[in-house]
């Protein structure tokens, strides 16, 4: 098990880099529909509940980002090259 910030299932960019440097993570799912994408990070669980990439700015939330392109160069800033989409 993974736990992001404070224990919680929210993980900061920075923090997520490192675990897919180490191999932690290597998958990730961005859902959403129309500006409201959010990243899971996938068979990555912390009390039952999927680690979300947060911002620094509210790192106990997880981040909104408000187009799929954004979603998928955070992804590749932190070292993935491969993500699902999901639309809901």
């Amino acid at each position: 098990m993974t736990s992001g910030i404070n224990g919680g299932n929210c993980i900061l960019s920075s923090m997520a880099k490192e675990r897919v440097m180490s191999g932690i993570l290597d998958r990730a799912q961005i859902v959403g529909f129309k500006g409201e994408y959010t990243v899971i990070f996938d068979g990555t669980e912390w009390n039952g509940e999927p680690l979300v990439l947060s911002s620094s700015r509210q790192p106990y939330e997880a981040r909104v980002f408000k187009s799929l392109d954004g979603a998928i160069a955070e992804l590749q800033r932190i070292g993935l090259t491969e993500a699902s989409i999901k639309i809901v």
